[in-house]
């Protein structure tokens, strides 16, 4: 099996955000013993979409799994937000997306590390009906994985519905505040 380079980049980022020294104001507030003390995020952070695992196999081998583009997030509050932004779909289309965040669990993780789970919703452009029934809507479920200085990953998870196959995407993020 052939690695592909966009999955190579992301563990490379994950390595330098876990190896970047922790700041003592976010790494005192978290630890195990108090897992609901995550941080709150960087106010507005720079979303890197990179690649998909499709949950079908067909859609694996027919499929574009590598889907570069690049967004903006911006957290109101710990729980809730905004994302917008652009990618390469898996049908090597353009797509446009515009969604609210809501993300109420929250886990502090060992060195630093945080995770947010919940999900999304907003509209979505570059599909077909067929492709996507529920076009131009859009749902996901949502994992959100930082550092203590905001670097992390975003993976977006949408089951597959009636022929249509679903996915796991991985975005890559970088604090801008």
């Amino acid at each position: 099996m052939q690695t592909k380079p966009t999955l190579s980049l992301a563990a490379l980022a994950l390595a330098l955000a876990a190896a970047l020294p922790a700041h003592a104001h976010g790494a005192s507030s978290m630890s195990m013993a108090a897992p609901m003390q995550a941080p709150t995020p960087s106010r507005w952070g720079l979303d890197i979409s990179t690649t998909s695992y499709h949950l079908r196999q067909w859609a694996r081998d027919s499929l574009n799994q590598d889907n570069p583009g690049l967004g903006l997030e911006y957290h109101c509050t710990r729980n809730s937000g905004f994302a917008a932004g652009f990618y390469k779909n898996s049908y090597s289309r353009t797509s446009v997306y515009a969604t609210a965040i809501y993300t109420p669990l929250h886990i502090a993780l060992p060195a630093g590390f945080s995770l947010s789970a919940g999900g999304l919703a907003g509209a979505i452009s570059g599909y077909t009906r067929a492709e996507a029934p529920d076009r131009p809507l859009m749902a996901a479920a949502l994992v959100e994985v930082r550092s203590s200085q905001g670097y992390g990953i975003n993976l977006v998870a949408v089951p597959n519905a009636g022929q249509s196959a679903g996915f796991i995407g991985l975005q890559l993020v970088v604090p801008l505040t």
